[in-house]
């Protein structure tokens, strides 16, 4: 049975920091969830966590981070940070559930909304847009798939790129 028409994806606001720092607003906050999930509050750890709070605050559908811009954000608020621990302290933020993890052309990128979605990357200015697409987990379970987890990646041309591109090339 061939599968249905692809419903159109569309942008989701996104369950992000930015959402999540309402209920938790201090560094005791963030140090409670760190250890719920079995890591250490440390220095480290909060600073990294504080840039991806920043960038869901400023767009919390495109905060979307690479391990360098983490490192050279982070640095700002604690200078003798290393490039290292950023690395290792992202692994662990992804392994325990509060950051998501995309994988795609370019370097690997991070991601504060921590809810199932999925993502559209322009192929001009290599942004990344959370974007829902409505019942392609459900087609599948219907067909007798057990959908375990999903990562889709759609590539085009973003509004402001496509707005400046040629018409042929649109």
């Amino acid at each position: 049975m061939p599968l249905p028409s692809p419903c159109p994806a569309t942008l989701i606001p996104a369950y992000s920091m930015a959402t999540r720092s309402a209920s938790t607003p201090t560094d005791l906050s963030f140090a409670q969830l760190l250890r719920a999930h079995g890591l250490r509050a440390t220095a480290q750890r909060r600073a990294i966590y504080s840039v991806f709070a920043d960038a869901a605050r400023a767009d919390a559908a495109n905060a979307h981070l690479s391990a360098e811009e983490v490192f050279q954000q982070a640095r700002l608020h604690l200078p003798e940070l290393s490039r290292a621990t950023v690395y290792n302290a992202l692994g662990e933020l992804v392994e325990a559930g509060l950051l998501g993890l995309v994988e795609g052309p370019g370097p690997r990128r991070f991601d504060a909304n921590v809810a199932p979605h999925h993502h559209f990357r322009c192929r001009h200015c290599h942004e990344l847009h959370d974007v829902e697409l409505a019942h392609v987990d459900v087609t599948l379970r219907e067909r007798g798939f057990h959908v375990e987890s999903s990562h889709v990646l759609l590539e085009g041309l973003c509004p402001r790129c496509a707005a400046d591109a040629p018409a042929d090339l649109r």
